[in-house]
């Protein structure tokens, strides 16, 4: 697989479990992603599909971050 090079920042925000550092890990990706995305002409179309894809990915965590989501994880909630 090839690693670009906003591979690093994408790839801890990626890994990230712990939902304080999350938010931070999302917009370092982002800003890393956003830098290389502006570099047009050297930027392969091949790197452009994984921007775009990582992109995505990390619009839903970004989502996942702005959001509580430990209420749907208790187990008196499971049970029902």
């Amino acid at each position: 697989m090839t690693e670009y090079p906003w591979w690093e920042p994408y790839k801890f925000a990626v890994l990230e479990t712990d939902r304080k550092k999350l938010k931070a890990r999302v917009i370092a990706a982002e800003q890393a992603i956003r830098a290389r995305a502006l570099l047009d002409g050297q930027v392969s179309g091949d790197e452009r599909l994984a921007i775009r894809d990582a992109m995505s990915a990390l619009q839903m965590l970004r989502r996942e971050s702005e959001h509580d989501v430990s209420r749907y994880l208790r187990p008196d909630k499971l049970a029902r």
